[in-house]
């Protein structure tokens, strides 16, 4: 999304193309001067768009002040949390202002909130997990997509709260889970089979998903990762992203349970907990 050539847009055209932004699955924020003390580039109510590839929309007023601005909305991006932040335009040391090195005399405060797309959450395997998998997540209401290569398991009957069902071939399948998932969506792959999960844990590392949920035990675990590396695929393509064991440990034992701890670490990340809790690599080096 290219910078308009008039950076002062109305503020319609602006929620418009965040609006749009958003449904093609990008994270933006707005930045909005909410207080102004002395003198500064803008009055209070000014307002940028800042998009999660760094490009914007309308101005605060540009130079370092503006670029700083972006910066701090990046940050929010990325961290899933809104801010309060006062820029300084004194010359001097402020205290609680950040420095914009101009000297109109004045501070700013400036609040950044974040506009995320409604997280998915993709299933692969309309099986024995997947099934209490989708019908809780379909309770705590987060969209579900169900993807199975079995017509009969993924049917609207068994999942008629499901926003899409994706059922067919193997190929069929790993294309829906490469091209269809955003940066904040979640594909959690519970189908069992090896060839299976292995196709769609590939394809997820392929696609956008932030977080890649692989149902197995660790020796599973820790040959897809040999595989993966022995085919070129770059551990740094993953590291962040592969939860695997997926699941918190609570000691289930039986589907449903096994359904809710997957879910409160799916919970966890999609709250801003975002730290993995294992190392691929450690895991293969530990069963080697």
């Amino acid at each position: 999304m290219a910078q308009e050539a008039s950076a002062y847009v109305l503020d319609i055209d602006l929620y418009d193309k965040i609006v749009n932004a958003v449904r093609r699955g990008l994270k933006a924020s707005i930045a909005v001067i909410v207080d102004k003390v002395g003198s500064g580039p803008r009055d209070i109510g000014a307002k940028i768009a800042v998009f999660e590839d760094g490009s914007t929309v309308g101005t605060l007023g540009g130079g370092s002040f503006e670029a700083k601005v972006v910066s701090e909305a990046i940050k929010a991006i990325n961290e899933g949390r809104p801010r309060v932040l006062k820029f300084s335009f004194t010359g001097e040391r402020t205290e609680g202002a950040i420095d914009t090195g101009l000297m109109c005399g004045g501070v700013l405060t400036v609040f950044i909130d974040v506009i995320s797309p409604q997280p998915r959450v993709f299933i692969v395997g309309a099986g024995r997990v997947g099934k209490p998998l989708a019908d809780l997540l379909n309770y705590l209401k987060y969209r579900v997509i169900v993807i199975d290569l079995d017509r009969g398991a993924a049917s609207r009957s068994s999942y008629p709260y499901a926003e899409e069902i994706v059922a067919g071939d193997l190929n069929i399948v790993t294309e829906a889970i490469k091209t269809k998932p955003f940066s904040n969506d979640a594909v959690l792959i519970t189908h069992g089979e090896l060839e299976v999960d292995y196709a769609a844990l590939k394809a997820a590392i392929e696609s956008k998903a932030g977080f890649i949920g692989l149902l197995g035990s660790r020796r599973k675990i820790a040959e897809f990762v040999k595989k993966l590396l022995s085919e070129g695929v770059s551990y740094e393509s993953f590291s962040e992203r592969l939860h695997a064991p997926v699941g918190l440990d609570i000691g289930a034992d039986n589907p449903v349970e096994v359904a809710v701890s997957i879910i409160a670490e799916l919970i966890a990340w999609f709250k801003g907990l975002r730290r993995n809790s294992y190392s691929a690599l450690s895991i293969v080096k530990s069963l080697s």
